[in-house]
């Protein structure tokens, strides 16, 4: 607490430095009329006893100099003073100044996109809860990650023993009919459970039902929030039919 204290208080002295220079010099000449008004009475011409009083209070601009770097903030009138002369130095030059500034426009830009995009594909956690709990299984031929079969994924979920639960999806274009014309969107053709296992949340409706993946009663669609306000965000859009047709890209699991 007494550093951050002391630290407002030389913020305080710094922002007022017009005024604190006038008192110290104030002062300063103060004690040094008192010392010559000394010098004088013990027998000292005016002149004399000026130069003994100064001799005897030491160096004032070094006085001045221990004074601000006690009462202000060192670093700050340094940037300050850097800061002033950099802006002379490119008012002085326009040309190299715009130079300048693209290259480092440039350079912070580039430096972000990268950045962006290393954090947003390796970094951030997925937006899923206990992210660190999930993990993708693949088939491996020739050394090679390759997608699984149905009938592997389901030999896989029969015997599993080493996790809570096991869902396959692959991802695909959709080719989706609307009342003004078709349109494609990317979705998944998920097993049963597959939401309720990465625990997203629903705002209407519910997951697939494991008797809802048997083929012939699998016409079950959960639409995402984004694809759910450009239908019309209709909260009566359970039990409605749509109309699409899927091409998948690989299975996963």
């Amino acid at each position: 607490m007494r550093t951050l204290r002391r630290f407002f208080k030389r913020l305080s002295s710094w922002a007022t430095t017009q005024h604190a220079e006038e008192r110290l010099q104030a002062e300063i000449e103060e004690h040094l009329a008192m010392q010559t008004a000394e010098n004088v009475q013990a027998g000292l011409s005016p002149i004399e006893a000026r130069r003994q009083a100064m001799l005897k209070f030491g160096g004032v601009e070094a006085m001045k100099e221990e004074y601000r770097d006690q009462k202000g903030l060192p670093f700050l009138e340094t940037l300050a003073q850097d800061l002033r002369y950099a802006f002379r130095q490119l008012a002085a030059s326009p040309g190299f100044a715009l130079i300048a500034i693209a290259t480092m426009a440039l350079g912070v830009g580039a430096t972000t996109a990268i950045y962006t995009v290393v954090y947003t594909t390796l970094l951030a956690p997925m937006p899923y809860p206990q992210p660190d709990q999930l993990v993708m299984v693949w088939s491996k031929v020739s050394g090679h990650r390759n997608g699984i079969s149905a009938g592997d994924f389901l030999d896989w979920q029969r015997r599993n023993k080493s996790f809570q639960a096991l869902c396959a999806f692959t991802g695909g274009n959709f080719n989706l009919a609307t009342k003004d014309q078709p349109e494609q969107i990317n979705g998944r053709l998920a097993s049963p459970g597959f939401l309720n296992m990465i625990g997203l949340p629903f705002l209407l409706g519910r997951d697939i039902l494991p008797e809802e993946g048997i083929p012939g009663k699998d016409h079950v669609v959960v639409l995402s929030y984004k694809l759910w306000n450009r239908l019309g965000a209709d909260r009566n859009i359970i039990g409605q039919q749509l109309r699409i047709e899927f091409t998948p890209r690989e299975f996963r699991r």
